[in-house]
């Protein structure tokens, strides 16, 4: 599994239920920081990334497409079982960013 795509696209998930007043001055690029995610072994981003898995699993989707651009049907379902927890997990992914940067 490529977990700095994985991380990218939650992160673009993540972006895109901000308001588009705050998503479209975020200077963040997404590659990058998913790159970034998946290098630094910071033990907490790397349970939200088999939290997110696990939901992805959970839902039903196909593990394969996990590593792909998520389409808007994936999120869908991706919510309808992740609930809260959900958005618990992409937030770790977004705070990790900075501790990863740190160290």
């Amino acid at each position: 599994m490529n977990h700095a795509q994985i991380a990218k696209e939650a992160l673009n998930m993540r972006l895109a239920t901000l308001s588009s007043n705050v998503a479209n001055g975020l200077l963040l690029d997404t590659r990058k920081a998913g790159e970034l995610l998946a290098a630094c072994g910071d033990p907490s981003v790397d349970k939200a990334i088999r939290n997110l898995g696990d939901a992805w699993q959970e839902a039903g989707l196909p593990p394969e497409s996990i590593e792909k651009p998520w389409t808007e049907e994936q999120i869908k379902d991706l919510k309808s079982v992740g609930g809260n927890e959900l958005l618990d997990i992409l937030d770790e992914l977004v705070n990790g960013i900075t501790r990863c940067k740190i160290h």
